[in-house]
């Protein structure tokens, strides 16, 4: 019932609320020992008498587990100066999986660069784990059975996926899907949206070093279901590579999509 989102650590929530309305979801700030809490309950207006009976009950349990509080607001954003910075106590995990001969080790460093770089952009810290890496089966091969189909992958993904984290998968061989008409195009990662789950290929990742930015870049289409940079700026993390990805002047996102996300 409780889908408790991350809040950014030192900044208004302006992103997040935008994020949280596009979802259509009500969320609720809860003042407990002095510490100001988001908590974000699904909010369906077709289903509301039993959605509110839902609520009052969760609510009803947290008042027992964490003692008295104090409720105090509901709307589509905070009231007043002091909520600019919120603590979440339950933030998405970012679950990283890898197939094949992706290491564990590689892994944990593209996590750790991940966490990073986010921090860097959107001033938030969320948490990285890496999942047992999973063998690629035949069955996410494409019809000429030379790579894999990204869009294979993420499906099969999705299918242990809950709707609260994001998984993003990792892997060393080549994948395509169906895009500009081409049916089988090599890309460097895919992510589908709406969904949870994207996938990441280091085939065609000519510089190591870009390996996080087009991660993040897949993790930002993904979590905020946003697709590519309108502006085409070529400095922007989110500018569609249309075939050939160049990621050496890409350290942001442009003042364009930062507003579009409301950063």
């Amino acid at each position: 019932m409780l889908d408790a989102l991350y809040s950014p650590k030192g900044q208004k929530q302006s992103w997040l609320r935008h994020r949280l309305i596009e979802r259509h979801e009500l969320f609720i700030f809860v003042d407990y020992q002095g510490k100001q809490t988001l908590v974000v309950v699904e909010f369906l207006l077709k289903d509301y008498k039993s959605k509110m009976k839902k609520l009052f009950s969760c609510l009803y349990g947290m008042a027992i587990l964490c003692g008295v509080f104090v409720l105090s607001g509901c709307s589509n954003k905070p009231s007043g100066d002091d909520k600019e910075e919120l603590t979440c106590p339950f933030p998405p995990v970012i679950y990283l999986q890898p197939y094949g001969n992706f290491s564990q080790e590689e892994a944990s460093k593209v996590g750790r660069e991940l966490e990073k770089l986010l921090d860097e952009l959107f001033n938030v810290a969320l948490d990285c784990e890496v999942l047992p890496s999973l063998p690629l089966s035949d069955s996410l091969l494409n019809k000429a059975k030379t790579r894999y189909r990204a869009d294979k992958i993420i499906r099969s993904m999705s299918l242990r996926a809950n709707k609260h984290d994001i998984y993003i998968g990792l892997t060393h061989r080549d994948i395509s899907c169906s895009i500009r008409g081409k049916d089988d195009w090599g890309v460097q990662g895919l992510s589908l949206i709406p969904g949870k789950a994207c996938v990441v290929s280091t085939f065609r990742v000519k510089d190591k070093h870009d390996l996080p930015l087009v991660v993040c870049h897949e993790f930002i289409h993904t979590y905020f279901n946003y697709r590519h940079c309108p502006k085409d700026d070529p400095r922007c993390l989110m500018q569609d590579a249309k075939g050939h990805p160049n990621y050496k002047d890409k350290r942001g996102l442009c003042e364009y999509c930062k507003s579009q996300l409301n950063l």
